[in-house]
């Protein structure tokens, strides 16, 4: 299989966090096409890939639906609940697990291909690059496994907690922790390339581009740093923490603040391009498509924001929680809430 099928470096895929879908969608949903109740809350996204949409929920199941019928292809049990939000490579379905195990699936029937020891309770998505799965703990565990048989490769204990996913590039692996540092190891043997401080905790997974890691941190900022030294190339202030992992697309930052606002900053150097108006605390990360980007709140709402000037194009209101990131497609929106409840709109 190829680099495109196999790999995939980050958090939802890509820095647009888009999971692979397109996100091209000028017009709100306005019916329902299926929902799907499932026995505890989700904290995770969910993630479409061939007509399958894949949902982690804490009853410590991974949940396969067709997404045109909402039809159930199967189920896998797992030891724990699960936060975790699944990755896709090739033909496997990875996800970690607050048993501390990173699981690894066939797509299609949902059998279990491995199962490696990660550390402590998994919460971030396992990232797949060049044959190799990385994984972050909240123990403080950061490790390297074989895509093909869940061998260990290497292992770093770090002074945190690990709840933001890694970006891995052809040479370097970025993710931040609690201790309030964005780490980047080397990709082959987990040796420290940088350390870069900020003021808090860095729980989000970063985005990488144009030779720039970008992390929000609890400090309220957001840093843009030298992908291959770590310094400082620009950091901008908001109102509050930042939770959420940043998107990329069309020469924009798109920032969700637990302050209410989603800032579109220049990459080039932070300048605020627009701040959206406030729509209360965010902590899923944004969606960025070639002309729409797209952000659920915390109390239910779903906005999408032209790229350019920042005009809410539309909204959608569910209700109860929207903690994950949604899937936007042309066809159907797909949302996971808080309360369990799995949703197909057009």
């Amino acid at each position: 299989m190829d680099d495109s099928t196999t790999n995939w470096v980050t958090l939802l895929a890509g820095n647009d966090r888009r999971g692979g879908t397109s996100a091209a969608r000028t017009k709100g949903p306005d019916e329902l096409i299926w929902k799907a109740t499932l026995p505890e809350s989700i904290r995770s996204s969910p993630v479409l890939h061939a007509g399958v949409l894949y949902v982690t929920c804490r009853d410590g199941h991974l949940y396969a639906f067709e997404n045109r019928t909402g039809k159930e292809r199967w189920k896998f049990q797992a030891g724990a609940p699960i936060h975790s939000t699944p990755s896709i490579s090739g033909d496997l379905v990875l996800f970690g697990c607050d048993d501390g195990a990173v699981y690894a699936l066939d797509h299609t029937s949902g059998g279990l291909r491995w199962r490696a020891e990660g550390g402590g309770p998994i919460w971030t998505s396992p990232v797949v690059s060049s044959g190799l799965v990385y994984i972050g703990s909240t123990d403080g565990t950061f490790k390297s496994v074989d895509r093909n048989n869940g061998h260990v490769g290497w292992t770093r204990q770090l002074p945190g907690r690990i709840h933001s996913t890694a970006y891995v590039s052809d040479r370097l692996a970025y993710f931040g922790c609690s201790d309030g540092r964005v780490y980047a190891l080397d990709h082959a043997s987990g040796r420290d390339a940088w350390i870069h401080e900020t003021g808090d905790s860095v729980t989000a997974a970063p985005a990488v581009v144009n030779g720039l890691v970008l992390a929000g941190s609890e400090d309220y900022s957001v840093y843009a740093l030298d992908a291959d030294l770590g310094r400082l190339r620009w950091r901008v202030e908001t109102g509050l923490g930042i939770a959420s992992a940043p998107a990329v697309g069309d020469g924009r930052v798109f920032v969700a603040s637990k302050d209410g606002h989603l800032y579109a900053l220049a990459l080039d150097d932070g300048k605020e391009v627009w701040k959206s108006a406030s729509m209360r605390t965010m902590t899923a990360a944004p969606v960025a498509g070639d002309s729409v980007v797209c952000i659920q709140t915390h109390y239910g709402e779903t906005h999408a924001f032209d790229v350019k000037t920042g005009k809410e194009l539309w909204a959608a209101n569910l209700g109860g929680s929207l903690q994950s990131t949604p899937i936007v497609t042309p066809e159907a929106v797909y949302l996971a809430t808080y309360q369990g409840v799995v949703y197909a709109l057009r």
